[in-house]
């Protein structure tokens, strides 16, 4: 009788075979759950034997921000079938979080790929592997991309503004900035603080935000905008603390980062020059010496005289040509130097005007006579009227055509010495006028006032209402600037200066506005 010995064959038990592999493997039952050992790449991976009977999402759960981890539910939940085995692959990255006690550590990136696997120890297989290097590549070219827009957008406004207006507001932004962090870094205990630091911070988002669009820089617009929304939800909080402030510091820095582009892309663009440089204050406007004053005030009264000995009209300061015009047109009709400030409210008129869809000029008079202290107040209250104009006092050119108005909206904005001493600017548009109505239904929704209050004032102080801080008539749009901060700033600035300022408003025809500035020492 003869025996046979027969040997079993054996295999390499497969968490063996799976540990060769370099990608991270994990398995999951038909409840999602993790029914296998993980390989060693996953394990490293994951920062750690993972262990059974927990789904993918509690795995990650403390490796990832809770913000990502919500949006990669959110992927699972919209592809249900990937665990179940049923349906297609499911491909996601997530971002890791730093590991803790490691200040070199670079950020890690996952890439996880869920696949149905017909298999009765599992029915989904998640395959993960190390994305660092792919996402940054693809973080790397989306910077170029970036950056070579960036380069574009300057370039066009090089040719479209002048090299030294475009210079001169990328100086003045980059006070703002110096501003903000300044701003951002003073300690604060109480709400008025907290409030103050606040509307302070808002003021210079505010100011870039207005050059970037000025200057057509999308991108700087962009990333100051988002800043500005971000401050205006904590606005609305009833109470305020320090932890408010933090998630500021990556919209700062959002903002720093498109600004160092555009600071880079700039010098390169605008190389130095031999020349001295423009003289300009802290806003940005160009300061006119007094002998260049002087100058050009002669040369005024020289040409006046000229027109009067031969029987022609003063010439007052010419009308603007409709917002369609261009801008070479516009200051070749009416010889307005680039860069200074009358053709600085030029522009931003017509930039204005196209993106609310209406159609409005500037009229300008005595912009020379400005003196240097008060270049930036009357810079900046200028800017802001023209804003609120446009948008809250002017209709539509059809809506004016049916009104028995011009299509073309007319803006008149007048600054002289008056002999009394000091300064006065005035500005007025022909739009629809302020309704005391509408103010006092919107301030009584508010509660800024009771009903009793607001039926016991006048239209005339009614209307000044629209001077308080976030008061506006508009509602404010998806994606677009919060309203109510225009004329704010406006009182705060002649304010700051000891000036007043007068509001009158005749419904269906016109605003107006009269400023009172104090006479300044030595001009």
């Amino acid at each position: 009788m003869s025996a046979s010995l027969t040997m079993p064959i054996t295999h390499p038990p497969e968490p063996a075979i799976l540990d060769e592999l370099p990608i991270g493997v994990l398995r999951f039952d038909e409840h999602g759950r993790l029914n296998a050992p993980a390989n060693r790449a996953a394990a490293r991976l994951l920062r750690g034997e993972p262990p059974f009977g927990r789904t993918l999402i509690e795995l990650l759960k403390p490796l990832v921000a809770e913000k990502t981890l919500q949006g990669f539910a959110a992927s699972l939940g919209a592809a249900p079938r990937a665990l179940s085995g049923e349906g297609p692959a499911l491909v996601h990255t997530i971002e890791l979080r730093a590991i803790e006690h490691d200040p070199g550590a670079t950020t890690a990136h996952l890439r996880i790929e869920l696949r149905p696997l017909a298999d009765p120890k599992g029915q989904a297989l998640a395959l993960i592997c190390d994305w660092s290097h792919e996402t940054q590549l693809q973080r790397e070219l989306e910077d170029l991309r970036r950056e070579s827009a960036a380069q574009a957008e300057i370039l066009r406004g090089v040719l479209r503004l002048g090299r030294a207006r475009f210079a001169s507001s990328v100086q003045k932004s980059d006070a703002a900035l110096a501003q903000i962090d300044q701003i951002l870094k003073k300690p604060a205990r109480e709400q008025a603080s907290f409030r103050r630091k606040l509307e302070e911070t808002l003021d210079q988002v505010d100011r870039i935000r207005r050059e970037g669009a000025a200057l057509r820089l999308g991108s700087l617009e962009a990333a100051a905008r988002s800043f500005e929304d971000a401050l205006h939800e904590l606005r609305g909080r009833a109470t305020l603390s320090g932890s408010d402030f933090l998630p500021l510091a990556l919209k700062l820095d959002d903002l720093y980062g498109r600004f160092a582009a555009l600071r880079t892309a700039t010098k390169n663009a605008l190389p130095a020059r031999k020349a001295a440089p423009v003289p300009v204050t802290e806003n940005g406007t160009r300061i006119i010496d007094a002998p260049q004053f002087i100058r050009q005030a002669r040369a005024l009264a020289a040409a006046e005289a000229d027109a009067r000995a031969a029987g022609e009209p003063a010439a007052d300061a010419p009308r603007l040509a409709p917002s369609g015009a261009t801008p070479q047109a516009s200051v070749a009709a009416h010889h307005v130097s680039p860069g200074s400030l009358e053709s600085t409210l030029e522009a931003l008129t017509r930039h204005i005007a196209e993106e609310h869809r209406k159609r409005a000029s500037l009229e300008c008079s005595g912009l020379g006579q400005v003196p240097a202290g008060y270049q930036a107040t009357v810079k900046n209250v200028a800017i802001q009227l023209i804003r609120n104009a446009i948008m809250h006092g002017i209709e539509s050119a059809g809506r004016r055509l049916r009104n028995g108005k011009a299509p073309d909206a007319l803006l008149r904005l007048s600054f002289q010495a008056i002999p009394a001493g000091g300064y006065e600017m005035r500005f007025q548009d022909d739009g629809r006028g302020i309704d005391p109505k509408l103010v006092r239904r919107v301030a009584a929704a508010r509660g800024l006032l009771s009903a009793e209050q607001l039926e016991s004032m006048t239209d005339r102080q009614v209307i000044k209402l629209i001077f308080k801080s976030a008061f506006s008539t508009l509602t404010d749009e998806p994606g677009g600037p919060a309203h109510g901060t225009g004329l704010s700033l406006v009182r705060r600035y002649v304010e700051e200066t000891g000036g007043t300022i007068a509001l009158a408003s005749e419904t269906g025809q016109s605003t107006r506005y009269k400023i009172s500035l104090p006479r300044i020492d030595g001009a």
